[in-house]
């Protein structure tokens, strides 16, 4: 154990992510979860070995992009906790050094260490930030090289390192991480719809109130959230914990619940351009996650 650790201190930009059962579920998302059900039993030594056969490589990865606040950096942490693998994160922006050939080195390092420790899920969280001089010229072509450093050590691995890598802004993103077959899939993570809020909060109210999230209540208060990303979600009900918890005689009533929610102010009413090109963008070059056309 000592030694993985200073393994990963000599490694700029890879840290190991310490999962639980905090993350298992994941409301909504249900396109994705059932893809990921098929890859997870190739897992599996009899599968591995029968790919190996025929020349096919373990499933490289995915690309979730999509509205911030959504379950896409959640997904990550349920996929590692559920396929029972460590999950390992690898931030882009960090491993850009400021001396020639210095990022490109560390990125070497970093994913030659990730092969080290398969099998593994690798989380590439943000990546646009990350890539985003791949799009321009503004870094003298260090960022293009690394997409295509990546890009390449993507389709020759040969250990088992299933990448996660998640976008919010996609505009930033280089064209060549959109090719077809450079992962295994790209999915797009919207908003979640009624049946999919229905899910998240009902997680949310048995993790923090311990309450169950049916009844006449509760139809009122997915209706009333059309528009709320799941971390809107899950903050107003953690905020209602807060207030259970601090004051003894707060009670969690159907009109204190409701009066709740309805003093949010969702980030699709904050920033309704920036969301709605997000989702446009989606409708048309990615698969949706919650499994319904967007």
């Amino acid at each position: 154990m000592e030694l993985l650790s200073k393994l990963f201190s000599d490694i700029s930009g890879l840290e190991k992510i310490d999962v639980d059962d905090s993350v298992k579920e994941v409301g909504g998302l249900e396109g994705l979860r059932k893809w990921l059900g098929v890859k997870e039993k190739l897992l599996s030594p009899e599968k591995r070995a029968y790919m190996k056969e025929r020349g096919l490589q373990p499933p490289r990865g995915i690309l979730l992009v999509g509205v911030p606040g959504c379950g896409k950096s959640m997904s990550a942490k349920s996929i590692a906790y559920n396929w029972k693998l460590p999950l390992y994160r690898l931030d882009f922006a960090t491993v850009q050094g400021k001396y020639v050939g210095q990022s490109e080195q560390q990125l070497r390092d970093a994913l030659t260490t990730a092969e080290n420790v398969a099998p593994c899920v690798l989380w590439i969280d943000e990546i646009e930030k990350g890539l985003s001089g791949a799009t321009g010229s503004g870094d003298g072509g260090v960022s293009t090289r690394m997409v295509g450093q990546f890009l390449f050590w993507m389709q020759e691995c040969k250990k088992q390192v299933f990448v996660v890598a998640t976008a919010n802004d996609v505009s930033m993103l280089p064209s060549e991480l959109l090719r077809r077959g450079r992962f295994d899939e790209i999915f797009f993570v919207d908003l979640p719809t009624a049946e999919e809020r229905k899910s998240i909060l009902d997680i949310y109210f048995r993790k923090y109130l311990r309450v169950n999230f049916s009844g006449e209540f509760a139809d009122k208060i997915v209706g009333m959230t059309d528009g709320f990303t799941a971390a809107d979600l899950e903050s107003t009900v953690r905020e209602l914990a807060y207030n259970v918890a601090s004051d003894e005689n707060f009670k969690l009533t159907t009109n204190a619940i409701l009066d709740t929610f309805n003093n949010v102010v969702p980030l699709s009413q904050t920033s309704p351009e920036k969301i709605e090109a997000i989702r446009n963008w989606g409708r048309e070059r990615a698969v949706p996650a919650s499994g319904k056309p967007i």
